[in-house]
């Protein structure tokens, strides 16, 4: 079912403060020809589901900390990005691995393939990805388990960090926040450690990023893309982003984003 006008206006005005950074009630109602008592109220609608800030007499782009903290936010972005980037770290994957998976929406996109992947070990501490895997019993799992955060609908915490350092894997897959001079970038220092020791874990280091990754910036290093065997972007990505990574000594994939990437893949049932 296609989005109604209501819903199509406040997608279009989410989009126009992200591109333009900022932006005012009054302009706002002259570029979509309503109100501005209508662009108020999108204005909160927007800023209570995550997609920006509100400011005095207008909003700006949503901080990448709050954004990150949004995992229902983060699931509704770039939907058909993440199935293509999925798709193709498939070909990378085989049965029989031991797969940690980490908590990001981008990975999260695996989950309908893991069937294929029979019989398979899940490291993760993402409770829908834990879900998924729960209700196959050729997947054997590892939760990995802390402290519950709602917003990120995934287990965090020190203790997370501990099982990490006593584990090992055949395959890590992963995303991050933002991607900037050679590093990937966190906006919280916890969090941020807690991906280092994922990445150290794995034989095989995949991560998987989609081209708003390389103009996010965040505050917090959590590793040099250097560490990384294989990194996935879509074709969106710019040439001298390209470049950057292959140039820090990482294999690089450009995946096209296809027709079939905008719906949803069904999940392999269990046999």
């Amino acid at each position: 079912m296609a989005p109604d006008v209501p819903t199509r206006r406040r997608q279009a005005i989410a989009q126009h403060v992200q591109d333009a950074g900022t932006a005012r009630i009054e302009d706002l109602a002259e570029r979509f020809g309503v109100s501005p008592m209508t662009i108020h109220r999108d204005l909160d609608l927007l800023a209570a589901e995550g997609w920006l800030e509100r400011t005095r007499g207008g909003a700006r782009t949503a901080s990448l900390r709050q954004h990150e903290r949004n995992v229902n936010l983060r699931r509704r972005q770039q939907t058909a990005t993440k199935r293509a980037l999925a798709r193709a770290a498939m070909a990378h994957l085989r049965p029989g691995m031991s797969l940690a998976l980490d908590d990001s929406t981008t990975v999260a996109a695996l989950q309908p393939h893991l069937g294929a992947l029979r019989p398979l070990t899940i490291i993760t501490n993402f409770l829908p990805t834990i879900i998924a895997g729960a209700a196959d019993p050729d997947i054997d799992l590892v939760c990995l388990g802390g402290q519950y955060d709602r917003n990120l609908d995934s287990f965090d915490g020190p203790s997370v960090t501990d099982q990490l350092l006593t584990l090992t894997a055949d395959a890590v897959v992963m995303s991050a926040a933002a991607v900037h001079q050679g590093f990937l970038l966190y906006p919280t220092p916890d969090a941020a450690r807690r991906k280092r020791v994922f990445i150290e874990m794995g034989e095989l280091k995949i991560l998987l990023v989609d081209s708003t990754k390389f103009a996010a910036r965040a505050s917090y290093r959590v590793a040099p893309v250097a560490l990384f065997d294989l990194v996935i972007v879509d074709a969106d990505t710019a040439p001298e982003h390209r470049d950057a990574l292959a140039a820090a000594g990482v294999a690089v994939e450009v995946v096209e984003v296809l027709p079939a990437d905008d719906e949803p893949v069904p999940p392999t049932s269990p046999t």
